[in-house]
């Protein structure tokens, strides 16, 4: 059995402070000053039913409760004693509401729509407290959304907050009814409205709230959004655990996984790597894979020795040991890159440049990547939305922000623009490596 949240049980609740209706004293009906409020009007017969319907609902004694609840309903005439009749009636049928769900979460959503009227009523009542009626509104809007009416749901809940409700997950209740209804872009709002006025009175956001919205973004498809958020999420929790969810949801899930080449996803498991964020064996063996297929056996050597040595992965499998075997073979037949880089920039063209840019990329030597990236884009590569990609891992991995950043800035077109951005966001954190 499920039980109910504290947010489920507190329609037990609704009432709260509304107190016993005692039996009021005349001079106690009189203002004492300009600040004394009015007693309420009530009879001596709608007195008698509701002491009874009170003492019978705070026993949470339904069965007794009901007729008590009726009786004050129908002697109920003035604008106070109808108020109270309609508090009675909420009170009564959330009692009943808890005791027949007794604690089973689908139960009470199943049947919490005997709630609504007297919530209504109540809401519409001028008598009601400005911040009882924002507190009902909420509960409205919450029981709205447990029906999947989202479009109700959100009325309900702005109205809530415009009358001052300040429950501490109304921002993430309003955002999950607009993005369930189809406003991703409304939702992501209104979740931005909450994250900046955490930071602004100076508290940290929330992560959960990063959490919602970040791979519905990815859904979505709107990926210029995403990496606004990727970037607002890792300035607040910058780990390497982030890292790794956040690269994946932009090129390892859905749609993007075909829609990537590996090249691409080369560039974001460097960026991973960097991050310290290669997870398992799964991660260090398939970058080691990529990287073999596109001739870059020192990196995948290098990929392997580095999740054997950090204890991610073992290297135990048949295929992880004969793509380790395969890299070291091929850096055997390869030889140094230095011998063929004279070839390379004396070439009509930048390809082989491009290429030995890419073999010092993934030794770590990065001031000779930049020399030989710089070669191939003097040459008029072709594929320069890729050499300018590179050209910027390799500035921003000798710490050189500003020429990192004018490479990046040249890479113009999806995906690489956005696997840029996500370097970029490296850079504008500090270009430091999470611990954690």
């Amino acid at each position: 059995m499920t039980k109910l949240s504290k947010a489920a049980l507190a329609a037990a609740l609704l009432i709260g402070t509304t107190g016993l209706i005692l039996p009021v004293a005349a001079d106690a009906q009189k203002k004492k000053d300009d600040k004394a409020q009015k007693a309420p009007v009530l009879g001596a017969e709608f007195r008698k039913a509701a002491l009874e319907a009170q003492t019978q609902l705070q026993a949470k004694n339904v069965a007794a409760a009901e007729p008590a609840v009726v009786a004050a309903e129908a002697v109920a005439k003035t604008e106070d004693e109808v108020y109270f009749a309609q508090l009675f009636r909420l009170q009564l049928e959330a009692n009943r509401l808890e005791q027949t769900a007794n604690g089973d979460a689908a139960v009470y959503r199943r049947l919490e729509g005997a709630l609504a009227k007297p919530l209504d009523d109540l809401i519409a009542n001028p008598k009601t407290e400005q911040k009882d009626r924002s507190r009902f509104t909420y509960r409205r809007g919450l029981m709205e959304y447990s029906q999947k009416r989202y479009a109700t749901a959100v009325t309900f809940i702005e109205k809530a907050r415009d009358l001052g409700e300040t429950d501490p997950e109304l921002s993430l209740a309003l955002t999950k009814a607009k993005v369930e209804g189809g406003d991703i872009v409304g939702g992501a709002a209104e979740m931005k409205k909450a994250i900046d006025a955490e930071l602004a009175a100076g508290r940290k956001p929330i992560e959960a709230w990063y959490d919602y919205i970040i791979p519905r973004l990815a859904k979505a498809d709107r990926f210029d959004d995403y990496l606004v958020w990727s970037q607002a999420k890792l300035k607040q929790y910058p780990t390497s655990k982030n890292w790794r969810s956040l690269i994946v949801y932009f090129g390892f899930s859905g749609k993007r996984v075909d829609l990537l080449d590996k090249g691409q996803k080369i560039d974001l498991f460097r960026l991973m790597r960097v991050n310290n964020a290669l997870a398992d064996l799964a991660d260090f063996s398939q970058y080691a894979q990529y990287l073999n297929t596109v001739g870059l056996p020192v990196e995948a050597k290098a990929v392997f020795d580095e999740g054997i040595k950090s204890n991610k992965m073992q290297l135990t499998r048949d295929d992880d040991k004969g793509l380790y075997a395969a890299a070291v073979a091929a850096i055997k037949l390869d030889g140094p890159i230095s011998a063929r880089e004279a070839k390379a920039k004396a070439a009509a063209t930048g390809v082989s440049a491009a290429s030995a840019g890419d073999g010092y990329l993934g030794e770590g030597n990065y001031a000779k990547a930049v020399e030989l990236y710089k070669v191939a884009l003097a040459k008029g590569v072709t594929k320069t939305e890729e050499v300018n990609t590179r050209l910027g891992i390799a500035y921003a991995l000798l710490r050189d922000d500003a020429n990192a950043r004018a490479a990046f800035a040249n890479v113009k077109t999806a995906p690489r623009r956005d696997i840029a951005a996500f370097w970029i966001i490296w850079l504008d954190l500090g270009a430091t490596v999470p611990t954690s």
